[in-house]
């Protein structure tokens, strides 16, 4: 990714991509005018602590753009609601590390010095079940809800057909959460 964002930067004299842990910033204080997270603080180890050192790199007046999903609003349709809350509580519970940081942004946020102006809620619907699995990874989640022990082979089956074969419907709302330094 960062290889990926270097090509894409390469012509902006401005723009500096750099490799680095988000708990602790190779960059001096208030050095940054703007900064942005996108899916990253539902995997770090501590995202207070990360907001916290994002927030002293930003000059003040800086600007933090994240966006985050709340996974424990995931909502599957399955006619076997027990099925669905066990696909659920397997994502929140063992595959995310801070499944429910979406709705936890703004206060993260103001507890590590920000203000925070501006919280969208963007809840996206999938109807086609292929997209849904590229982007919610459906099949292979199930798979390790089955060597965790959430899903027995027969259920998983059971889960993967009807999704495949029956009307899908799946949304996860998605928090854009803008803070100023």
């Amino acid at each position: 990714m960062v290889d990926a964002a270097r090509a894409r930067t390469a012509s902006e004299a401005v723009v500096d991509v750099r490799y680095a842990d988000i708990h602790d910033l190779p960059l001096h204080d208030h050095i940054a005018d703007r900064a942005r997270t996108d899916r990253v603080l539902q995997h770090v180890a501590d995202p207070l602590a990360a907001l916290g050192e994002i927030r002293r790199v930003l000059r003040p007046g800086g600007r933090l753009v994240m966006g985050e999903p709340d996974w424990e609003t995931l909502a599957v349709d399955h006619p076997d609601s027990g099925l669905t809350r066990a696909y659920t509580r397997h994502v929140a519970e063992r595959v995310v590390r801070n499944a429910g940081i979406g709705r936890q942004l703004a206060r993260l946020a103001a507890e590590s010095g920000f203000t925070v102006p501006t919280v969208i809620p963007v809840t996206p619907v999938f109807r086609d079940v292929q997209v849904a699995d590229r982007i919610l990874g459906l099949e292979r989640t199930t798979r390790r809800a089955v060597e965790a022990g959430c899903f027995s082979d027969q259920a998983a089956e059971a889960w993967l057909t009807h999704l495949t074969h029956g009307p899908f419907f799946a949304a996860v709302t998605f928090y854009i959460v803008v803070a100023e330094a």
